[in-house]
């Protein structure tokens, strides 16, 4: 058995998304990406993976430039003739990259705005991980082993920085569930359930078929 789906997490801090992106692709057999694309990322790039790390999911300063439909070459040469901030720079860059990945195959893509990058894919399936916050907290708190004052307060920073970085890029669409194909509360059914549901709505999608 086997699918074609492309699916893309984007997930609230805390809620467990990058786990739930990780079991759903060891189930389906089938490719993950969360921080390898900043590795594949600095080597299109050329630039350096420990500044690309600093810049992952944080958007640029200023206003950005108009991104067109198609990009064909990235890395210096856009950088060169565009001139733009680094985060611009990376953005575009993981775009091509993320295209790309969903053209080779099925695969789970977490963050990076892949969910609104590849909109457009027939076979994209995009998913939102949320949570309540004190479940979020607790789950912060117990894993990192810090208060639950510092959890929240990493929540609110990060949520905002998510928030800021796919609005900025992708329309402002992070944690609208009318842009979304399921939308799922973690703290109900816990990672492994969740990770459970996002692969049983791919099965039943229609794009979970027989493989030779």
């Amino acid at each position: 058995m086997g699918t074609k789906t492309v699916i893309t997490i984007s997930r609230q801090f805390g809620s467990g998304g990058r786990e739930v992106g990780r079991m759903v692709a060891e189930r389906l057999d089938i490719p993950f990406y969360d921080s390898i694309l900043i590795n594949m990322a600095a080597e299109k790039s050329g630039m350096s993976k420990q500044v690309l790390e600093n810049l992952d999911e944080k958007a640029a300063s200023r206003f950005l430039y108009t991104i067109p439909t198609s990009i064909p070459t990235l890395g210096h040469a856009a950088t060169a003739v565009y001139n733009m901030p680094l985060s611009d720079t990376l953005f575009l860059t993981e775009y091509e990259i993320i295209k790309q990945l969903a053209d080779s195959g099925p695969c789970v893509i977490v963050g990076r705005c892949s969910d609104y990058i590849l909109k457009d894919h027939p076979d994209h399936l995009s998913v939102f991980i949320h949570a309540p916050e004190e479940a979020r907290a607790k789950r912060i708190a117990d894993y990192e082993h810090i208060e639950t004052k510092e959890a929240l307060s990493r929540i609110s920073k990060y949520d905002k920085e998510r928030r800021k970085y796919h609005d900025y890029y992708a329309a402002g669409t992070w944690g609208n569930a009318a842009f979304y194909d399921l939308t799922v509360n973690s703290s109900i059914l816990g990672v492994a359930g969740t990770a459970g549901l996002i692969v049983k709505f791919v099965e039943e999608s229609g794009t979970y078929a027989q493989t030779t």
